[in-house]
């Protein structure tokens, strides 16, 4: 992984320090932690102990694993992503992670994995309870019942999109990469973003049928708004993104973004396609014709 920030060995010892953290506080093992990761214990043990550094991928695999935020393992203050809700400041950023415990953690990934292939109301408590390996009072001693744990999954959805997006953006300094490599991050293509589209997609077909004031979608999908914006400010800042209204910009790419998404995701378009197509838009509104900056 490159050093983002130019502050080497220091950084590295943050990442290092908050690993152990992270390890500590999530109640799993070293080895399970390793087998999660997809790394043997041995190269997480030397980069527990500051011998190696942590690749990206494993990076977020630990973050995943341990239920913190890649940012927060970086040491990480940037603003290269807005902080979904649960994750905003109005706390000391140097403290521990918050706790949340392996059995509640497990459970909201098997129900992620279950919602997003099965959908929510073919899913039951007792389907989740039999592979999580729990007995449904377990489930109920975490959460209220099934929407509540839907919920949950919606915010294990929001983590995993900050994390990958905290993990990648940092390295990338131009606006346009930056802005290309958001919103391939944030596309239906790979198995984990698909079932984060399919989780996103139930919330807006539950919303559309309840009162959207209720949930906390709205809010973080102005987060992944204000994360875009910023990205087109950055770029109309040095020239490399068109002039104008950077609210109504982010707003129209948003909505490209979720109108080809949908259609990846229920096979009426390929991936070949969204990306030639969303390539296109970029190129017609957004990037500067004028600008010397070549996208690679």
């Amino acid at each position: 992984m490159t050093d983002r920030n130019g502050t080497g060995a220091a950084k590295l010892g943050i990442t290092t320090q908050r690993a152990r953290e992270a390890l500590r506080t999530s109640e799993l093992s070293q080895r399970q932690v390793a087998a999660s990761i997809g790394i043997d214990e041995t190269k997480l043990s030397k980069s527990l102990s500051g011998r190696r550094r942590f690749g990206t991928e494993e990076l977020l695999g630990l973050a995943t694993a341990t239920g913190v935020t890649v940012r927060w393992l970086l040491g990480d203050e940037s603003q290269v992503s807005a902080t979904p809700l649960r994750f905003q400041a109005g706390s000391d950023p140097n403290r521990g992670p918050t706790p949340d415990s392996s059995p509640r953690r497990f459970i909201v990934e098997t129900a992620w994995d279950l919602f997003a292939r099965h959908g929510y109301e073919t899913v039951r408590i007792a389907d989740i309870a039999e592979a999580a390996g729990v007995s449904n009072a377990s489930i109920h001693y975490y959460f209220d019942g099934k929407s509540d744990l839907f919920d949950a999954t919606l915010d294990y959805s929001v983590k995993l999109a900050f994390d990958r997006q905290i993990a990648w953006l940092g390295e990338i300094s131009n606006p346009h990469r930056r802005l290309e490599r958001l919103l391939e991050l944030q596309s239906p293509i790979g198995r984990t973003a698909r079932s984060e589209w399919s989780i996103w997609l139930q919330t807006w077909a539950r919303l559309g049928l309840e009162d959207p004031y209720g949930s906390d979608y709205p809010a973080h999908y102005e987060r992944w708004s204000q994360t875009v914006r910023a990205t087109i400010e950055a770029g109309q800042a040095d020239g490399q993104f068109r002039p104008g209204d950077s609210e109504a910009m982010a707003d129209e790419l948003t909505s490209l973004l979720d109108g080809l998404g949908v259609k990846v995701l229920t096979g009426i378009m390929d991936a070949a396609t969204f990306r030639r197509r969303l390539s296109s838009y970029l190129k017609r509104t957004i990037v500067n014709p004028n600008s010397d900056e070549e996208s690679s």
